[in-house]
């Protein structure tokens, strides 16, 4: 597996809407160092987006423009969900 600056990828996925920080934060922190680099580098695609662009994907009220990014939005909401009222994430 590669080496990542896991501090920059923190950084960029801090998006200051706190709905996208709430969601991008701790999937960045607790699932995408597990992942492979495919994973990793479909996420750093991701974050070109506008923030507007990724509040309407990972809310469901826009689709992705790419397969990849549909994918890789899916497995961030999938996530997200599964943390749901887990405390101190």
């Amino acid at each position: 597996m590669s080496e990542y600056n896991w501090g920059r990828i923190k950084w960029q996925s801090r998006r200051g809407m706190r709905e996208l920080d709430l969601m991008l934060l701790p999937f960045v922190e607790h699932d995408l160092p597990k992942c492979d680099d495919k994973t990793i580098a479909a996420y750093m695609d991701l974050l070109n987006a506008t923030d507007l662009e990724l509040f309407r994907w990972l809310h469901g009220t826009a689709q992705p423009d790419t397969e990849q990014r549909r994918e890789m939005v899916a497995y961030i909401v999938k996530c997200h969900e599964g943390r749901r009222g887990v405390e101190g994430v």
